[in-house]
């Protein structure tokens, strides 16, 4: 008794503990290149979604769908047949071993077809799941099932056959058969399903109970929407109870594929939508959340030449995992004529790595963000606090009858910027572009006869210069709405509907700006965008799949950069581009030990870190001297930055492996003011002045570089720059210089990064080398320039 209530408190222990664990599991960005033997055709055939398992000795076995093309696509409801494939690697090449399960004649439930199969290992049995149809007591014949083939949908038999889809199991000792088939299906529709129960997912709980998703139509339904449900049952072949709650019923999904992750403590789903592939969780298998990374991947396939496959369709996923490790993500695709299997490998990287979009906003090094807002026109100064929670008496106060967004960009053009923002909405929630879902915005003004769209004019502008454009935009406060750290006032049901229609409108708003003006650099949600689990819009999800480009910051599901712990334009050193976190979340949703210190950890990073979370240093142009306005106000000319404080700033930003974004605002005419303007071309010709003639540069790998100079020269700075699409390893440095005879120090430093600058007394050298004295695996310098910068008095 005593042992059976130990080992009773242990699984208690153990469920407890998974179910605190996070969901915490991200590929997004880990999904490899494809090569030819990844892609498994078949003459003669159409190839379709599969699912792999791997034998004691080693070898992996795919069982797929596949039938005769001769009866075209639609051939997959009437001769499909599961096959099964070999291999030695589980992203293939396949080699066609034998079909093992076809239509097993009239009168069975399984009579025509078996399809989209599942292969599994329990209990010492590989079960076999698949799906099939029938005629039911209809008499027919081989010359009218290809009929029916091969006119598709619009064929009488289509409304037999659909409504006939069951799923059902095999059940052999060996991968070699023979299988025994069940005489009967697995369940019939029920709950949240109905009409069919197809495409079946299943594995094995901590519980020791299976959990079965199915999918079949959405109940009470006029249009053609699919649910998934899941059925729990003692064995793996049933009986099997469907479960009221379905695992999705908010969206029209397809073809789930799920596994338990013991190491994380929860199951995980994949399925396919219209325009990507999805990823879904649960803790105990029958309440299912969308997981932290919902859209997981688009619908394209990048091969190994550098093309892309876009898929007609892209369906069927399947993810192989070995020792709770995902290593494959299996889909069917469709091109043209074409169908067949792709296994896409999941790389998994040894050290932190920055994404393409990461890399790209790096590597852009100065940015700009443009405020602006109704409260530059009312001639009041701007105050936070107030501008939260106070609507601006009158918008129609917008009436910027000068408005030149060219002339905003090149000016940012002019410093050196990159990359530009623009507050598309800010805190008073007024929206600067046409929204068909937020009715406080340009259309409801006087200005332009409500025609106007001030992004659009921005976004324009950007690629006429050669600026990568970016937004900004202001949900989590909405003066106008009354909203407040997302949530809207009032109380009860008033106060749920109301939130509920501000997150769709939100989530709309998010989908204009995704989707209406072409490819975006970044999306900065102000002040993060929290989490979808604490009531916030799902904006994520969004980003994901309309803007695969754009670098998302932030919400309390993913940074993919994070603030650099000041409005100073500067950050500390060293500055670590890894991170404990993935997010840094904001305000009471903030990580452990993110303000300790004044912001110690968001201000250096951690060498550490399991997370690329690269800093961004952010200071207003007009913030000198005691003032710190990001909003343009009257008579504030005296407050502009001087350059030697942006020079400053340089050096303690972009010097420091930090992005730099630096904050302007238009006046009321539309223009930014002159000084503003003048300020930021001196800035950009001075930063030009000094680094853009280096005497000398080299790149090279290992512990020790050297730079040699065409004769002995004055130098007083040195840029170093590690190859950051490897990782940064580097953890301690010193640079010396070869002069009169000897090496000397010259400076020693510990994260480089993207870049480092190193400023020393002026001393004339004919060599220059880096020491690395402690790194983390192999050392990548992907530039080491030396400069000599004349000081002029700024």
């Amino acid at each position: 008794m005593k042992l059976r209530l130990f080992v009773l408190s242990c699984f208690c222990f153990v469920l407890a503990f998974a179910q605190n664990r996070e969901d915490d599991l991200y590929l997004y960005d880990n999904f490899g290149q494809v090569s030819r033997d990844n892609i498994f055709k078949t003459d003669a055939y159409y190839n379709w979604g599969g699912s792999i398992i791997k034998e004691k000795e080693g070898k992996y076995h795919l069982f797929y769908s596949r039938w005769k093309k001769e009866y075209g696509f639609g051939g997959w409801l009437t001769h499909s047949e599961i096959a099964h494939a070999t291999s030695k690697n589980p992203v293939g090449p396949w080699k066609y071993k034998e079909t093992v399960l076809s239509g097993s004649g009239n009168g069975n439930w399984d009579a025509i077809t078996a399809h989209n199969p599942k292969i599994k290992y329990f209990e010492g049995k590989y079960y076999l799941y698949y799906i099939a149809t029938n005629m039911g007591d209809r008499a027919y014949s081989d010359n009218e099932l290809v009929e029916t083939a091969k006119t598709g949908y619009n064929h009488p038999n289509w409304k037999i056959l659909r409504p006939n889809q069951r799923t059902g199991v095999a059940v052999s000792n060996s991968l070699k058969g023979p299988w025994r088939r069940m005489d009967k299906p697995l369940l019939e529709p029920s709950g949240p399903i109905t009409t069919l129960t197809v495409n079946p997912a299943i594995d094995k709980g901590v519980d020791g109970k299976y959990y079965l998703i199915v999918k079949g139509d959405k109940p009470n339904e006029k249009r053609f929407i699919r649910n998934q449900a899941v059925a729990v049952g003692e064995h793996p072949d049933g009986p099997f109870e469907v479960q009221e709650k379905p695992v999705i019923d908010y969206m029209d999904t397809e073809d789930m594929s799920i596994w338990y992750d013991k190491n994380r403590g929860r199951f995980y789903g994949v399925f396919h939508a219209h325009n990507y592939i999805g990823l879904v969780t649960s803790v105990n298998g029958t309440e299912w959340e969308k997981a932290n990374e919902f859209v997981l991947k688009n619908k394209e396939i990048l091969l190994e030449d550098g093309t892309v496959i876009n898929p007609d369709r892209m369906e069927r996923p399947f993810v192989y995992q070995e020792n709770g490790q995902p290593i494959v993500l299996s889909v069917a695709v469709k091109k043209g004529d074409e169908s067949f299997n792709v296994f896409i490998p999941i790389i998994k990287n040894e050290f932190p790595v920055p994404n393409k979009r990461q890399l790209a906003w790096q590597e852009a090094e100065l940015g700009v963000v443009f405020h602006y807002d109704l409260h530059v026109f009312d001639g009041i100064k701007y105050g936070q606090g107030n501008n939260r929670i106070d609507p601006v008496a009158d918008y129609q106060i917008f009436n910027p009858e000068k408005l030149d967004t060219d002339q905003w960009v090149k000016a940012a053009k002019d410093a050196g910027a990159n990359f530009a923002i623009l507050t598309a909405t800010h805190e008073t929630g007024f929206a600067l572009f046409q929204s068909k879902v937020n009715p406080y915005s340009v259309k409801a003004l006087n200005w332009k006869d409500g025609k106007g769209d001030v992004v659009a004019d921005f976004v324009a502008s950007c690629r006429k210069y050669g600026i990568k454009p970016g937004i900004y935009l202001g949900i989590r406060w909405n003066s106008f709405l009354g909203v407040h750290d997302f949530k809207v006032n009032g109380e009860g049901d008033f106060k749920e509907n109301r939130q509920e229609w501000y997150n769709r409108m939100v989530e709309g708003m998010v989908k204009e700006i995704c989707t209406n003006y072409g490819e975006l650099f970044e999306i900065w949600f102000d002040g993060g965008a929290d989490h979808p689990k604490n009531g916030a819009p799902d904006v994520l999800p969004i980003v994901r799949q309309y803007q695969p480009n754009c670098l998302f910051y932030h919400n309390g599901q993913l940074a993919e950069a994070r603030w650099g712990g000041s409005e100073s334009g500067t950050v500390a050193y060293p500055n670590w581009s890894t991170f404990p976190y993935r997010a840094t979340g904001a305000g009471e949703s903030a990580k452990k030990k993110i303000a300790d210190n004044n912001f110690q950890l968001l201000k250096e990073g951690d060498p550490k870190g399991g997370f690329w979370v690269p800093a961004m240093a952010d200071a207003p142009l007009r913030g000198f001297n005691g003032r710190h306005e990001w909003f343009w106000e009257p008579g504030d000319e005296a407050h502009i930055f001087p350059l030697e404080n942006l020079m400053d700033m340089y050096y303690k930003s972009v010097g420091r492996n930090a992005t730099l974004i630096m904050g302007l605002t238009p006046g009321p005419d539309g223009l930014l003011p002159e000084p503003d303007v003048q300020r930021l071309k001196e800035w950009g010709d001075e930063i030009k002045r000094r680094f853009s003639n280096p005497l000398a540069s080299t790149n090279g790998k290992g512990h020790l570089l050297e730079l040699k100079l065409k004769e002995p020269m004055e130098v007083n700075h040195v840029i170093l720059q590690e190859n950051i699409a490897d990782g940064e390893r580097i953890r301690k440095y010193q640079i010396e210089g070869y002069s009169e005879g000897r090496w000397n120090v010259l400076a020693s430093g510990e994260s480089i990064g993207n870049k480092r600058i190193e400023k020393f007394d002026t001393e004339k050298l004919s060599r220059i080398r880096i020491k690395i004295i402690d790194s983390d695996g192999l050392v990548q310098i992907g530039n080491m320039s030396a400069y000599f910068v004349e000081e002029n008095e700024l």
